[in-house]
């Protein structure tokens, strides 16, 4: 029987043949580049070699991980035109040869450029580049907007820099960000086009100076169509990250995350009076500068659609509205990050939720710089127990109590013998979660100490508490 031709007028088996004796994955790539049919088999024969799927559904890529090997064969390859992604994530965030950092985003970008869409995408832009900064400001500018034109509708930008941006004298500061526009584009890129937007989702953490008016253009460009907002890190660029926002509204903004940063108060103020339908706000780790004299608490129309909050117990007292006021939440999530045994920021907090209009779900959660549980309900039983003088006794809102430990976790025996006597406090409390170290299972192995007079080795510490206080379903959560 005569062996089946190739479109190159090869029998398939010897073409098969061929690509099998084929030792360098470098060999197999440039025959890939020879036909159609070359294309297929070599590059099959590549991804098999490397065991990597040539149609995932996400792609995760690192610098360290030999991703490198497979993005070169997916720009290779002829099923990539036209494919789609639902998560593409790529981390070039340090990588110190300028090279090989050049030429890694380039790769990235021709990948990128044979996609039809990609949902969501995920990048770390390095800040340390040697080379000339124009160049790689081009370069990433480039790969964003090719991103961008893919129809994607969630993108996560973090950059290998934290905190140190250059911050220019005011005098230097252009009040109007479309002034920032002004010989930014690459000469072979155009501007996205206005109002032409996918975007859904923006996660930006840090501000670099090359990188604002790539931000003002596209935030704006998708301010229509933008629901989830997210600024992580702004340290540096205050004063222009303050005079972006203040030019640019977003109707339909439902949920906005400003974390760990150095912002003026004023235009975030009015940032947030401009957007009363904000439903979930993370705002926590913020300081002022300038620092306000007389700083007052937001107005009470700002959160009448708010239901989620997580923010810290400074932030409770002095920047939000009462808590009557927020007539839609439902979740609190308080970050606790105290350094000194008084806690008395974190009391303070619990006394406003006692106005509360809703049942909450409430969150206490202790951050890895934060004196854990054990240290607070110490404090409470030195100064005395007593209920009536507690936040926790006034707040019938809470019937569902999250608590975080952190790196503490609930494992010390001093912490489990008082626990008890503070979850009693709260009076409308049915649900208790435990949550990081407190496992179910390391807790029954743990040495046991004794909970209102139950002293059995054999109870597991679960057990134990149910019964120190019944009525309260208690859980250990993730």
């Amino acid at each position: 029987m005569t062996s089946p031709l190739s479109h190159d007028g090869l029998p398939l088996e010897l073409v098969l043949a061929i690509i099998d004796r084929v030792e360098d994955d470098e060999d197999l790539l440039l025959l890939a580049r020879a036909s159609r049919l070359l294309n297929q088999f070599s590059l099959a024969a590549f991804f098999a070699r490397n065991d990597f799927d040539p149609a995932p559904r996400s792609l995760l890529l690192g610098t360290s991980d030999g991703s490198m090997k497979h993005l070169t064969g997916l720009v290779a390859s002829l099923r990539t035109n036209g494919a789609s992604l639902e998560h593409l994530s790529y981390d070039f965030g340090f990588i110190n040869h300028t090279n090989h950092l050049i030429r890694e985003v380039r790769l990235l970008r021709q990948f990128v450029s044979k996609l039809s869409t990609v949902d969501r995408v995920t990048l770390r832009l390095a800040t340390y580049f040697t080379g000339d900064p124009n160049q790689w400001r081009s370069e990433s500018i480039v790969l964003l907007r090719t991103v961008l034109q893919k129809s994607c509708k969630n993108i996560h930008i973090t950059t290998s820099q934290l905190s140190s941006f250059y911050e220019e004298p005011k005098t230097l500061r252009s009040p109007k960000p479309s002034e920032w526009l002004n010989n930014y584009w690459p000469e072979e890129v155009a501007p996205f086009l206005k109002e032409s937007g996918h975007l859904k989702t923006c996660f930006i953490q840090t501000f670099p100076t090359f990188l604002r008016p790539f931000y003002y253009h596209t935030l704006k460009c998708n301010a229509s169509t933008l629901t989830d907002l997210s600024f992580k890190n702004i340290f540096g660029g205050g004063s222009d990250w303050a005079t972006m926002i203040a030019n640019i509204h977003f109707p339909r903004l439902t949920r906005l995350a400003i974390i760990y940063g150095v912002i003026p108060r004023q235009p975030l103020v009015k940032f947030l009076t401009k957007h009363p339908n904000i439903q979930e706000l993370e705002y926590h780790r913020i300081r002022y500068d300038p620092v306000p004299k007389h700083p007052a608490r937001l107005s009470s129309a700002v959160f009448e659609h708010l239901r989620s909050l997580v923010t810290t117990p400074e932030h409770i007292l002095n920047f939000f509205p009462s808590m009557e006021k927020m007539v839609a939440l439902t979740n609190l999530s308080i970050k606790i990050e105290e350094k000194v045994t008084s806690f008395s920021a974190l009391e303070g907090a619990l006394k406003c939720l006692a106005g509360c209009v809703n049942k909450i779900t409430l969150t206490l959660e202790v951050t890895r710089t934060g004196l854990g549980f054990g240290v607070w309900l110490n404090t409470i039983m030195r100064t005395g127990l007593n209920s009536s003088g507690r936040p926790e006794c006034r707040l019938q809102c809470v019937e569902t109590l999250v608590m975080d430990n952190g790196d503490w976790g609930f494992t010390d025996d001093l912490i489990l013998s008082r626990l008890p006597s503070w979850i009693r406090l709260f009076p409308a409390l049915r649900v208790l979660t435990l949550k990081k170290e407190a496992s179910y299972s390391a807790l029954r192995s743990h040495s046991q100490s004794t909970l209102d007079g139950a002293d059995s080795d054999s109870d597991s510490t679960l057990d134990r508490l149910k019964d120190a206080c019944p009525g309260i379903y208690i859980e250990w959560g993730p």
